[in-house]
């Protein structure tokens, strides 16, 4: 790791994939839809986190902040994507 930004990024993109791995339904229903998306999340988070681990490139802020808001809305959500794609309109 070049930077503590890379370090930073790493950290956030594994701890967001590894909550949405360890998301438990407790009764909410399945929707493929919602499956599908937080499957495409989870390899997205999880490719960039072994990305960084193989090719530590210069990270920069904005995206050592943009992998830590992942990590924000995921444990927000408790690791239901369904709760990040339903519009909060309250």
């Amino acid at each position: 790791m070049h930077t503590p930004f890379a370090l930073i990024a790493l950290i956030a993109y594994s701890v967001a994939a590894l909550r949405i791995l360890a998301y438990r339904r407790d009764g909410a229903r399945h929707r493929h839809h919602v499956s599908w998306f937080a499957w495409l999340l989870l390899v997205a988070l999880g490719g960039s986190a072994i990305e960084l681990v193989i090719n530590a490139k210069a990270v920069g802020l904005f995206e050592a902040a943009r992998a830590a808001l992942f990590a924000v809305l995921v444990f927000g959500s408790r690791g239901n994507v369904a709760r990040l794609l339903r519009p909060h309109l309250e």
